[in-house]
C-alpha cells in the first residue's frame, strides 16, 4: 500500500513539473483576482437643467468602456446603474433640446453618486423669443396651460412637417392660395415684441425639461375665437386646457 501511495505522489509531482497540471486557475494569473469574483457596484445620478436647476424628466444614459456597456434612462431627474463592474467608464447623457454630455467616471468597490447639469441647445436670444411667444399666446392661462403652449412649440421642432429650428418655427409664414398665414398671431400683430413674464420663462424651462401637458400636440387654438369651418377643427385633439384646444 505504501509503495502504491509513494508511486502516486511521484507521478503527480512529475506531471506538475512537466506543466501538464496548472495549479493557477486558467481565468486568472498570479496576484490577479478573476474578473468574475470582482465585487460589482452601483452608479446613481441626478440630472438638472444648468440654467433653471429643474430636474430633467427624461433622457438616455450610457456607461461604456472597452469591456462593458450599460444603458438606462432618466426618470423624474434620476438614473441608476446596478451590477456595474469596477473600472473607468465614459458616461454619456442625451436629452432632447440639450447639448450632449460626456465625462469620465470611475466605479470602485463602493456605491457612486453624481450630479450632472445639462445646457440647452438653444441660444439665450432663442429662449427669450420663445418666452415672449408663450407670454403673448397664453398670459391669461394657468401655468399648466402656458407649459402646454411651450411644449407644443417644441414638438414642432422634432416634427418633420415643420422647420427644424426654434426661431424658424416661431416666425414661420405659410403661403397658400396667394395668401400669407402666420403660424402664431403674436408674430403678426407684434405682441411678441413685449417682454416675457417670469411665469412664461418658467413655463419654457419646464417644457424644455420634459413636461408636456399638451400630450404631444403640435398646435393649439381658442375654440371660442375660431369659426366652425376652420381647418383646425379637423385636426385630432389631444387635450383642452383653459381656453386652448391642443391638436396634432
Amino acid at each position: 500500500m505504501r509503495n502504491h501511495l509513494l508511486l502516486s505522489v511521484i507521478i503527480i509531482l512529475a506531471l506538475v513539473l512537466s506543466g501538464c497540471i496548472n495549479t493557477i486557475p486558467p481565468s486568472s494569473s498570479a496576484g490577479v483576482t478573476p474578473s468574475g469574483n470582482q465585487e460589482k457596484n452601483s452608479l446613481t445620478g441626478i440630472v438638472e437643467d444648468a440654467n433653471s436647476g429643474l430636474a430633467l424628466w427624461n433622457g438616455k444614459v450610457s456607461l461604456t468602456n472597452d469591456k462593458h456597456t450599460y444603458s438606462t434612462t432618466i426618470r423624474n431627474g434620476a438614473f441608476a446603474f446596478t451590477g456595474v463592474a469596477p473600472g473607468k467608464y465614459t458616461l454619456a447623457i442625451e436629452k432632447e433640446f440639450y447639448k450632449p454630455l460626456k465625462r469620465q467616471v470611475t466605479i470602485t468597490g463602493s456605491p457612486t453618486s453624481i450630479m450632472e447639469k445639462m445646457i440647452p441647445e438653444f441660444t439665450s436670444n432663442e429662449l427669450d423669443l420663445f418666452s415672449r411667444l408663450v407670454h403673448a399666446e397664453a398670459k391669461g392661462e394657468t401655468y399648466r396651460g402656458q407649459v402646454a403652449v411651450a411644449a407644443s412649440v417644441l414638438n414642432r421642432v422634432v416634427h418633420p412637417d415643420y422647420p427644424d429650428t426654434l426661431s424658424a418655427i416661431i416666425n414661420q409664414v405659410v403661403v397658400s392660395g396667394g395668401r400669407r398665414y402666420y403660424q402664431y398671431e403674436p408674430v403678426l400683430n407684434g405682441a411678441i415684441r413685449k417682454p416675457a413674464s417670469q411665469t412664461a420663462k418658467d413655463a419654457v424651462n419646464d417644457a424644455l425639461a420634459g413636461w408636456d401637458p399638451s400630450l404631444n400636440a403640435t398646435g393649439f387654438f381658442a375654440p371660442a375665437k375660431v369659426g366652425p369651418r376652420s381647418w383646425v377643427w379637423n385636426r385630432r385633439a389631444t387635450t383642452t386646457i383653459g381656453n386652448h384646444r391642443f391638436f396634432r
